[in-house]
């Protein structure tokens, strides 16, 4: 039953992914395409070449998430030579030289370099900038060289690192951090296959033992309030730490019996608040059984219409393999709300001034 309920669990966190974000970038390789703040040049230029660089790390097959804390690719800007043309009207032509750095924020390295030499002419510094930066063309042969290279040294990093990896993560979620442990391994590309098999597995047991262990613990704290105080206001606690137990953990069945002795004490105590609060939890779960059924009727319907033009169409899928994919994905998800919820702004940027 339980294993029933991962995989309804599982189905519904896959479908509020797809979502939020685009589902093809899920496991795609991710750079941060980046312009230093503390740059010196006009504000909409720095806007123009964060857009070439995403383009650059986009035309290339990499995903461009800004979520992205650790591979940059970034760009310093030199200039070789101003001038003023003279008019009418008068204007400022600048040769740049634009030097494209893609590496590894979390190392301070730098694992590509290209510099760029381009022309720009404006009626102000502003345009001028602009107009530079405007030459710098994505699909560029030496770019994509430059790109295939960057990339190929980070897949050698998590090719000689994958255990080390792994073996940082299960530290992290013995110091019970395991959201930063389930980001860290779901930041693994699937372009670095083995590794990334391997970290999914691992992804999808810490997200596992994430979800028990805190079952366990919300169920201890209920327990304790209702021991402390067998009353209205203890049921009131012990009710709000029951709420905070996953649908999917076995800790649920110990939860229910907890409540169902709760509910006796105070029914026969004639606690109608305790009555509607009871409720009140009943109609949330049923709320959330109904969204996993709906979410489960969707999955099916897909899974149907991707069936049709097939010769002979699989009318059944192994449940745990079902399984273990979904709650790969819902392990991606909680990587990326982690993500999200990390400083826009860090320290490590500022290895970049070096670079």
């Amino acid at each position: 039953m339980m294993k029933k309920y991962i995989f309804i669990f599982s189905i519904f966190c896959v479908l509020k992914l797809h979502a939020q974000i685009n589902v093809n970038d899920v496991s795609r390789l991710t750079i941060q395409a980046y312009v230093p703040s503390n740059t010196e040049i006009p504000n909409e230029a720095v806007e123009l070449l964060r857009t070439k660089l995403s383009q650059i790390v986009t035309m290339n097959g990499i995903a461009d998430n800004e979520y992205c804390k650790r591979f940059i690719l970034t760009a310093k800007i030199n200039v070789v030579s101003k001038d003023i043309v003279l008019g009418p009207p008068q204007r400022i032509s600048q040769k740049l030289e634009i030097t494209l750095m893609l590496g590894d924020i979390k190392l301070d390295k730098v694992y590509s370099s290209l510099t760029l030499s381009v022309m720009g002419v404006g009626t102000n510094i502003n345009k001028s900038y602009i107009s530079a930066i405007k030459n710098i063309h994505p699909n560029n042969s030496n770019i994509e060289t430059f790109m295939v290279e960057g990339k190929n040294m980070i897949v050698d990093y998590y090719r000689v690192n994958c255990k080390l990896i792994m073996e940082d993560a299960k530290r992290m979620a013995e110091m019970q951090k395991f959201e930063e442990a389930i980001y860290q391994l779901t930041s693994v590309p699937d372009i670095c296959r083995d590794c990334y098999d391997e970290c999914s597995l691992l992804a999808s047991k810490l997200y596992t033992d994430m979800i028990e262990g805190r079952g366990i613990y919300w169920l201890q704290q209920a327990q304790g309030a209702w021991a402390k105080s067998p009353n209205s206001y203890g049921a009131k606690e012990a009710i709000n730490y029951l709420s905070k137990i996953n649908f999917a953990a076995s800790s649920q069945t110990h939860a229910a019996v907890l409540l169902d002795e709760i509910t006796k004490k105070l029914i026969n105590d004639d606690e109608r608040e305790w009555e509607f609060k009871m409720q009140q939890y009943k109609d949330g779960i049923e709320r959330e059984k109904r969204k996993w059924e709906h979410s489960m009727q969707i999955y099916r319907d897909e899974q149907r219409r991707n069936d049709e033009d097939r010769a002979f169409r699989q009318k059944q899928y192994e449940e745990d393999v079902i399984t273990q994919r979904l709650i790969i994905q819902s392990c991606r998800e909680i990587g990326i709300e982690y993500a999200k919820n990390q400083p826009k702004t860090i320290n490590q940027y500022n290895k970049i001034i070096k670079w």
